[in-house]
């Protein structure tokens, strides 16, 4: 077996500048895929954190070491969904290597709740670690934009309220607690409710080519 890498603590100085402050460096060592990779849950290969690494940079034009608001904007995939604002406010100021680990959860050696786990971050707008009326209406808004008035958003607020409420009530039938008391929606309830989605967003890393 390959001997691992000892990092020294100058080592480890150069490799956060190199990961996270500067990301000046053209291309990555393998030692620093390795460990971008084992950070992903090897939810991405080799080639794939290398693709990734080339389009950090192209975006990053100062070479901070991180996304801004505005260059993750930039993203033409991105900035065409209705979310965009949403998925922005979670993935701006990561460093390259929590960058990776956060977009793996659309890799498709993801697992469905990894997956899930992401949108639920995206809906739990306040981050307080559930979803609640006032962050489903948040994202109503980012979804239907001017197509609906303030009163259509409310009809739909209370309809999609009187359906955890339902979801509530089921599951204290069968004999679980009432789990969100009548608070938000927890991440458990979260993943009952899409349950019947077939299909959950994945994302494609183009490689073998610059």
């Amino acid at each position: 077996a390959r001997a691992r890498v000892r990092f020294t603590s100058q080592t480890r100085r150069s490799y956060t500048k190199k990961m996270g402050l500067s990301a000046s460096s053209l291309a990555l060592t393998q030692y620093d895929v390795e460990e971008v990779v084992e950070h992903c849950g090897g939810r991405f290969t080799s080639r794939e954190i290398q693709s990734l690494y080339k389009r950090f940079r192209s975006l990053d034009k100062r070479h901070k070491g991180y996304l801004s608001e505005e260059e993750l904007m930039s993203i033409p995939e991105l900035a065409i969904s209705p979310l965009a604002s949403r998925v922005v406010q979670v993935f701006q100021n990561l460093n390259f290597k929590d960058f990776c680990a956060m977009l793996s959860s659309f890799s498709d050696r993801a697992s469905r709740d990894e997956k899930l786990d992401f949108m639920f971050k995206v809906y739990d707008v306040d981050r307080d670690g559930c979803v609640t009326a006032s962050d489903l209406e948040t994202i109503v808004k980012h979804l239907v934009g001017s197509s609906l008035n303030e009163e259509q958003v409310a009809e739909l607020m209370e309809r999609a309220m009187g359906e955890l409420a339902e979801l509530r009530r089921k599951n204290k039938g069968k004999g679980g607690s009432a789990e969100g008391g009548q608070g938000g929606i927890t991440f458990h309830e979260f993943r009952t409710i899409l349950e019947g989605a077939s299909k959950l967003p994945t994302v494609k890393v183009p490689v073998g080519f610059d």
